[in-house]
């Protein structure tokens, strides 16, 4: 019994052999095995050009930030999407801020220490119990050189006029989009 050892080593001492059928022997065509990777490459190509045909519209895009002033409503919308891309800052006391804030946001004393680490173009909406405290923040942001700053319009009492989510000490926590 010739084992696979001697098999191949009468192949290879075999000049009279030619190359190809030295493969075949060994039970390899090498022609085969091209074929079926470009049939297997052109079936993936196909597959791609029918994926990408079977999209008749265009995918969808989350909503713009508005520039200077937002409203309570397009932040939830941005929220509801899934857009990481965006920082929420609470203008208001310490004491505010812990009792209850929109869900995730963080607090004026943070904003220091935050804008070491946030990109230029980064998102970011500002809000108080009024105009004058967002737009101290909003103003220092700017200066900073963060170029996408709004205020929320209406603050917390819009937030939660519209059943954003919110948390803290006192915080009532509702769905995001639910009517309270």
């Amino acid at each position: 019994m010739t084992n696979f050892r001697d098999q191949n080593e009468s192949i290879s001492n075999n000049p009279d052999q030619p190359d190809q059928d030295k493969h075949k022997t060994a039970g390899i065509v090498p022609d085969q095995v091209a074929d079926q990777a470009k049939n297997l490459s052109d079936q993936a190509s196909n597959q791609v050009q029918a994926a990408k045909s079977a999209v008749t519209q265009p995918l969808p895009t989350p909503p713009e930030m508005s520039v200077n002033q937002a409203t309570a409503d397009e932040l939830l919308k941005r929220l509801n999407w899934g857009e990481p891309a965006l920082t929420i800052i609470d203008a208001r006391s310490r004491e505010s801020f812990n009792a209850e804030r929109i869900t995730g946001a963080m607090s004026r004393d943070q904003v220091a220490e935050a804008t070491q680490s946030l990109e230029p173009q980064r998102d970011i909406y500002v809000y108080g119990d009024g105009a004058d405290q967002a737009t101290e923040v909003v103003n220092h942001l700017r200066q900073a050189g963060y170029q996408k700053v709004a205020h929320l319009q209406g603050g917390l009492s819009a937030w939660k006029a519209i059943g954003g989510p919110t948390e803290g000490v006192e915080a009532f926590s509702s769905p995001a989009g639910a009517k309270v």
